[in-house]
């Protein structure tokens, strides 16, 4: 089986469509199929931001019932169910119904406004039934980071989804499933010294930075070489980090969640980020599985 891997789509249904044309699917009674029996692996991130989410997730999720795809849980989508779901214990929700926590949400609450049923009885019990990872022969896919410790500690406690249990821990700091989320969906983290800071794309100010964890180690020798958004005063810095991780399997493992812009390029055969800003005016894009292991040059995978 080969798979075309998808990277976060946050509601652009329009780019959505037209990229699987592209890859070759024909719509069936509402359903993309491929003629050439391919399926889909996505990467997460299907809601928030864009100007069809409902669209998208029916796409997605239709495409995931009939056998033609798969679909990992992103971010925004266990975001999404925090925010749904209510906190017995304390009271409210297990994600505070906060200013910056709606300002997030605003596009899909206003977009499932007259479809709160479908949204409450359908997408958010799909969504927790999304796994965390996938791992196939050639490859594996995670939205943010793929960390073997995590994904071991994932499958051996939780078989690698999202349970009631799982999510009312998640809330903890001081619990392993606070860590193990945060990581796997959100991507490893490393504070700035000094007292740096900066703005992310929301505008809320932070002092930890995500790191670029793909980044081959040979290649690590400014902190603009390993953080994403780094501050100007540290571009030209020698790392002073003690460790930071790094992918070291041989399985390629695709992600998404970087809000890389450009065109799409391989910096690590091992490790290919997906995630070209499409809700920024930027790129769906879509890696071929085949080019992993064929003659071709592995850029050719790329298709958007």
């Amino acid at each position: 089986m080969h798979y075309d891997i998808i990277g976060d789509i946050h509601g652009h249904a329009d780019a959505l469509e037209k990229l699987l044309q592209k890859l070759g699917y024909k719509l069936s009674n509402g359903i993309y199929r491929h003629p050439e029996k391919r399926n889909v692996i996505f990467l997460g991130d299907y809601i928030d931001r864009g100007p069809k989410i409902r669209e998208t997730l029916h796409i997605v999720k239709n495409m995931c019932d009939a056998g033609n795809a798969e679909a990992i849980m992103g971010n925004h989508e266990f975001n999404a169910v925090c925010f749904a779901t209510p906190n017995k214990i304390e009271g409210g929700y297990y994600r505070k119904h906060t200013f910056t926590e709606i300002n997030q949400h605003f596009e899909t609450l206003k977009q499932f406004k007259d479809f709160k049923d479908e949204w409450d009885n359908l997408f958010i019990p799909w969504f927790k039934e999304l796994p965390l990872f996938i791992e196939k022969e050639d490859f594996r896919a995670v939205h943010a980071c793929w960390d073997n410790k995590h994904i071991d500690w994932l499958k051996q406690h939780y078989k690698g989804k999202l349970t009631a249990g799982f999510l009312a821990k998640t809330i903890n700091d001081n619990m392993s499933e606070y860590h193990v989320i945060e990581e796997t969906l959100k991507g490893k983290e490393e504070k700035l010294s000094n007292g740096h800071s900066f703005f992310d794309k929301d505008g809320v100010e932070r002092s930890e930075c995500r790191i670029i964890w793909w980044q081959p180690i040979e290649n690590r020798k400014n902190y603009i070489d390993i953080l994403m958004c780094c501050p100007t005063k540290l571009e030209n810095r020698p790392i002073e980090l003690d460790e930071c991780y790094s992918y070291k399997s041989d399985k390629p493992v695709f992600f998404g969640h970087y809000w890389l812009k450009g065109t799409p390029k391989i910096i690590n055969r091992k490790a290919i980020c997906l995630d070209y800003s499409v809700a920024k005016k930027g790129k769906l894009v879509a890696f071929k599985s085949e080019y992993l292991t064929n003659k071709e040059p592995i850029e050719k995978g790329f298709d958007y």
